[in-house]
Order: C-alpha cells, then structure tokens, then sequence
C-alpha cells in the first residue's frame, strides 16, 4: 500500500477529488500511527496554499453595535430636484435600499445575539458534566467550565469551539477529515483531526496534556508545537511555557473521578485548585502555612470534605467568613 500513497494522492484526497477507492486506501493507509506524521505535514501544506474563508462573526457585530450606539452614521440615499416642481426629492430606488439595509440590520441584530449563535454547555461549581457533540465527539467539562459551540451547524470542513476552563475531549474522525479546534483565548488554539486530550484554560494559564493521536498547538506571535501522545503542554499566565512527559498522567485527568491528586503540592496552589473547583476563596495569612506541602489522592465531592481531611493532616485551624474561609494554624 505504501507505493499507492503518493504525495499527488493525498493532495486530491484534501481537495475532494479521491474516488472512493483511493479515499478508502487513504482512510486504510492512515490508520498506521506511523503514517500520521506525513499525512499532517501534507495537511498542512495544503491548507496554506489554499486558504478558506470564515466570516468575521465578532468584526461583524462590532460594526452592528457601534451602528447602534450612533458611532457610524449610516448612509442617507441622495435627493434630487423634481424638474417639474423643483423641491427636493428621495430618489425612490435609494429609499428601497435604505428600507432593506434596515432589515439587514435587524436580522444581524438577531442573528448576532449570542445565545442564539451559539449553545452553551457548562458544569457548574463542584460538578462535572459529560455529552456527545452533533458530530459525535465526546466531551466531558470540569466544574466552573463553559464550552461554546455553533447553536445550528459546524462550518464545513472546520469544527470550532470555544473553551473556558477546563475538558477532556475524545474528537470523532470524520469522513471529509474536517480539523476540530479548541479555541482557548489569548491566541491559543488546539487543532486535531481524530484524538483524545484535556485542555485547561484559565486566568492561571493554558495546559494541554494528549492521550491519543496528535495535535497542533497554536500560541501567539503564530509559533506553532506539535505535540505527540503522552506530552504535556503548560503554560504561565505570562505566556511563558514548557512541554514535558508527566511521570503520573492520572493526575491530570482525577477532577474526572471527583478527586485531587497532590504531589508535594503547597498548601496555596491547593487554595487555587479548591476556587476553580468550588468557586470558594481560600485565605491563608500565615506564610509559613501557605507554603506546606502534600502529597496524595483525595475523593472530595465539594470543599468542605477536602479542607475537613486538609485540617487533619496539617493540624489548622479553619474558620468561615462573610465571603472567603481563612486557614490558619492551631495554636
């Protein structure tokens, strides 16, 4: 089969203009995870040398709002003056037009409103929330996520979403080989074809850890890493980042099982993990105590069950206050 899949084959397969025995060649060949690595870079060639063209959605309704908040003037059809009478008039054919742009305007105004563009699934603080997306890829949100994806349709040959916390994706294979990507903020974006990895996004940072298959990362100032099953890519809230191969990947995926996984981790990381879990803030004034570490697994439905056990092993005090819980020591 090898000397059947010729760079031309792939480059048609890409166009849509394979028959169906060589897509099914292809679709065959590319099963080999060996054979990925060329499909990819083929892949990609062929996306720069032919562009598509997406609509500027966000470009679009930021002209429609600033219409609306009178920052733009719109347009006024021109007037001419009546030979018979020689007042001014609206030349009809430009009213007509003004009256359409004005419905336009309206149906933008509609069809811009976010929640009708897009469906919002979330999970919300100290839960978890799994479903299928209309092509069949799995997704599962940690607590306090959101993920946004097109309300009607998937753009063709792009699946699209926007993530704002923290998922684990199991990507479906399509048969047109459509690019799933996760948009994350700040000029980060996941690209794959078929795969399975998490990915967390947060004011802390982004991280991306793959489990199965390949993926493109796209980071700001257009740097592009590739990324190969079992790496992990983390990333500071600077933009400063690192790709390395954790030792235990269970602990990246436990909020899946309602659990933390510490490894020497200081008590106030752990006051960060608790907020983006539960949405409680955590204060701990004592410097000393913000910097003990743990290690371990710990089932913890909700907060209180994790500080409970926490109290125990460091021996603190927790006391709750109007809006926050402040940790502090046993005296």
């Amino acid at each position: 089969m090898e000397g059947l899949i010729t760079k031309q084959l792939l480059l048609d397969f890409f166009d849509e203009k394979a028959t169906s025995l060589q897509r099914k060649l292809v679709e065959e060949w590319l099963e080999a995870p060996e054979n990925e690595e060329l499909f990819y870079s083929y892949l990609d060639e062929w996306e720069r040398k032919n562009p598509q063209f997406f609509p500027d959605r966000e470009n679009a309704q930021q002209k429609y709002s600033a219409l609306l908040r009178g920052e733009v003037e719109p347009q006024q059809p021109p007037e001419t003056e009546d030979e018979d009478t020689g007042l001014a008039r609206t030349y009809f054919p430009y009213k007509m037009l003004w009256l359409v742009s004005a419905s336009v305007a309206l149906v933008m105004a509609f069809f811009f409103r976010s929640e009708l563009i897009y469906k919002e699934y979330t999970a919300p603080p100290g839960q978890t929330n799994a479903f299928y997306l209309e092509d069949g890829s799995h997704v599962v949100l940690n607590a306090n996520s959101v993920l946004r994806v097109p309300r009607f349709f998937f753009e063709k040959g792009r699946r699209e979403v926007w993530l704002d916390g923290e998922a684990e994706f199991q990507v479906k294979h399509t048969e047109n080989n459509a690019r799933f990507s996760v948009l994350m903020g700040n000029e980060y974006e996941i690209e794959v074809l078929g795969t399975e990895f998490t990915a967390y996004s947060r004011a802390r940072g982004k991280r991306v850890f793959l489990k199965m298959g390949k993926v493109k990362l796209n980071l700001p100032a257009g740097e592009q890493i590739y990324m190969k099953p079992g790496s992990y890519f983390s990333a500071d809230s600077l933009g400063t980042y690192e790709v390395s191969t954790p030792q235990q990947p269970e602990a990246i995926t436990a909020w899946k099982e309602q659990a933390f996984f510490f490894d020497n981790t200081q008590l106030s990381e752990i006051a960060e993990q608790i907020y983006e879990r539960f949405q409680i803030k955590i204060v701990i004034k004592e410097k000393a105590l913000a910097n003990r570490k743990i290690g371990g697994t710990f089932q913890a439905r909700n907060a209180d069950e994790l500080l409970e056990t926490l109290s125990e092993l460091l021996e603190m005090k927790i006391t709750q206050k109007t809006d926050y819980i402040e940790l502090s020591t046993l005296k």
